[in-house]
């Protein structure tokens, strides 16, 4: 880890193109996908809390931030992640993570771009990218009158997959797919409580690192499982006296299947 600009501000300035947008090169390192994010004039708590989450799940402990400007950039600094010295700091502005996983693009008021390896984007957009996305044009349309140039920016992190609304939309193949193949499979009695909880939750965080996407009813019938799942031990050591059963548990994916189907 880097723990001081020492170093760090030439490989945090190769995260942008000449530019100032991010670099194709390190784009392709890793994989790494961008999702538009709102933001208001300076940096805010929200903000902030993705940058700190985006941080952990990427195994930095160091915050680059860099000052892009006509095609170059100042000297880093080096912060912690939560450091007071981040709030309310005003665009344009460059986050990088020390090891350069990811990085939170604040180039004008109004939005910020975050980009990363798919680990560094488990922790900062945590809604998953297609989700985030999705959420952005929302929040563009309803903002480009205060921030103009918002739907643009929508326009050009389109979600890469259609919003599934009902059980028969979905693709087998996919994550949400294999979702309600447990459901069926535990409603037949063709896999246990336990086998259904760990596949099931497993399937779920697939699809959102997948960018899978639903809306309601169907977001709605997966929220009500997950729910079911709190309430619902997959050790029998730790079961307590109000954990449902193996049976209740299948009686309530049989009855919201049901209505679903």
């Amino acid at each position: 880890m880097i723990g001081s600009g020492e170093g760090g501000a030439g490989d945090a300035a190769g995260v942008l193109d000449g530019q100032g947008n991010y670099s194709e090169q390190w784009l392709s390192g890793g994989g790494k996908k961008i999702v538009p994010v709102p933001a208001g004039s300076r940096m805010d708590g929200s903000l902030i809390r993705r940058i700190a989450e985006g941080w952990r799940t990427a195994g930095a402990d160091v915050v680059l931030v860099v000052r892009p400007f006509a095609g170059a950039a100042a000297p880093a600094d080096s912060l912690l992640p939560a450091d007071p010295g981040l709030v309310a700091l005003p665009p344009p502005l460059l986050l990088a993570t020390a090891n350069l996983e990811g990085a939170v693009l604040f180039p004008r008021p109004g939005y910020a771009l975050i980009a990363g390896t798919s680990a560094f984007l488990a922790g900062s957009v945590p809604e998953g990218v297609d989700q985030g996305r999705a959420r952005f044009a929302r929040y563009a349309r309803a903002a480009e009158r205060r921030w103009p140039g918002l739907e643009a920016t929508a326009r050009s992190f389109p979600p890469g997959h259609v919003a599934w609304k009902h059980p028969e939309d979905v693709p087998v193949d996919t994550a949400t797919g294999r979702q309600l193949a447990l459901m069926r499979d535990v409603a037949a009695g063709r896999c246990t409580g336990a086998e259904f909880a760990a596949g099931w939750l497993d399937a779920r965080r697939r699809s959102q690192q997948q960018g899978e996407r639903v809306r309601d009813p169907l977001e709605a019938l997966l929220d009500r499982v997950f729910s079911l799942l709190e309430d619902y031990s997959v050790d029998p050591r730790f079961k307590e006296s109000d954990d449902l059963s193996d049976d209740e548990l299948k009686d309530a994916v049989i009855g919201l299947l049901r209505k679903a189907e």
